[in-house]
């Protein structure tokens, strides 16, 4: 192997394992901190110029992030989390209807908008509820994160690395939803089912008739609402429009951000601020430490490596293994970004493959999706710990048994 594979290899394994750790020592490190990290190591040894960063850097994926977070940043500055707030405290009767109802919503509300997005605003809201009905809220949070991963599987605007498969292998909203809808629902009732198990009488309230308070909220909601439920329907018919999603969801944002704005400027900064910016700059970090390893022939090498992927067609088994330990070590919208040079275009198991076992796997550690750490660092805000050893003791049963149902269903299928 040439200096420059060797070169971009080292950088390559530094970048994800910060990504993984996120320290040094005595240092924090986000992710989007190590993915820039790499990118400007990638840079500098000339793995990847700079007149090709438009060529790797997605802003198709960049634009479509930033119009569905627009647009949640305005439900939120508009109630509408508040009443998600209120009508989980008139399920708190019993701990199987609540933990039901946390699941339901959080899953539904990932479909329709990024998951990551959905389990920041939930968290504070479960957290709560569980004290005001006296629940032990760490089946509740842990219920969040595991039905938000798994909602999200149902459609591409879930989490960030649907969207990227479905512009990366061109699969209209329609078709990556018709086949993972289904797949979503059945996950989720038999997560909600092991989870019953796991948690039993951990679950019931103690003070079951809590006040139920009102549920206030910006008449401006109503139109947002409106335009959301306008988004989906473009999302469904993007495809036979050709009409980019990046568009129908830059437009929705906007349009959602300049209702809210007629509050005043301190809204207007507000929602700007709870754009996650973040996100944005590790994926463009990432597309540029991506394009290091392509130009200098790393994945050529790492195909190799793989069993069934040096030929070009692993088997939906084979992925299924790969995709759930990546997702593990270096979480999943790297590991998604990382396959994608080694899955062959037009393969429409194999990408949906992809798309559920990176989403699913990640519900087996507390690092295995960003949504996952997001419920962990706001709880830890409010003391609220959630042990990531303990936690491991759900998390591998749910993960084994989705990711067992997405292979059969997938295998049937296809």
């Amino acid at each position: 192997m040439s200096w420059e594979i060797w070169a971009a290899g080292i950088v390559f394994v530094i970048t994800y394992a910060l990504i993984s750790l996120r320290r040094l020592p005595g240092i924090e490190v986000t992710t989007w901190q190590a993915s820039l990290f790499g990118a400007v190591l990638m840079l500098i040894i000339g793995a990847v110029s700079f007149d090709l960063i438009p060529d790797y850097v997605n802003s198709d994926i960049l634009l479509l992030l930033l119009g569905m977070m627009l647009l949640v940043a305005s439900l939120d500055v508009c109630g509408f989390f508040d009443i998600t707030a209120g009508l989980l405290m008139r399920c708190s009767v019993s701990g199987r209807m609540l933990l039901g109802s946390v699941m339901i919503l959080s899953a539904v509300l990932s479909a329709l908008v990024l998951n990551d997005a959905v389990v920041l605003l939930m968290t504070p809201a479960v957290i709560r509820c569980c004290q005001k009905a006296g629940c032990d809220p760490i089946p509740y949070l842990i219920a969040v994160f595991v039905s938000a991963n798994i909602g999200s599987v149902a459609t591409v605007i879930g989490n960030p690395q649907n969207a990227y498969i479905a512009t990366s292998a061109d699969i209209s909203f329609l078709t990556f939803s018709q086949y993972m809808v289904p797949l979503s629902f059945i996950c989720l009732a038999l997560s909600y089912l092991i989870l019953l198990l796991m948690f039993g009488r951990r679950l019931d309230p103690e003070h079951p008739d809590v006040h139920r308070e009102p549920m206030r909220y910006d008449r401006r909601l109503y139109p947002i609402l409106a335009i959301m439920a306008a988004m989906i329907v473009m999302f469904a018919l993007s495809h036979t429009l050709d009409i980019p999603l990046w568009s129908v969801a830059v437009a929705g944002g906007a349009l959602s951000y300049a209702i809210v704005a007629t509050k005043g400027r301190k809204v207007i900064f507000g929602v700007v601020r709870r754009v996650d910016w973040g996100v944005l700059l590790f994926f463009i970090g990432l597309f540029i430490v991506m394009g290091g390893a392509v130009e200098t022939g790393m994945i050529d090498v790492l195909t190799d490596s793989f069993p069934g992927f040096s030929d070009g067609s692993p088997s939906i088994a084979s992925l299924t293994v790969v995709t759930t330990i990546l997702s593990n070590l270096i979480s999943n919208v790297p590991c998604v970004i990382l396959l994608d040079n080694m899955i062959p275009a037009g393969n429409l198991a194999l990408w949906l493959t992809l798309a559920a076992a990176s989403t699913l796997a990640g519900n087996m550690t507390m690092i295995g999706a960003a949504a996952n750490v997001i419920v962990s660092e706001e709880a830890e805000k409010m003391s609220i710990r959630i042990n990531f050893w303990r936690f491991l003791r759900i998390g591998i049963p749910v993960s084994l048994v989705t990711l067992g149902v997405t292979y059969v269903y997938l295998t049937l299928l296809f």
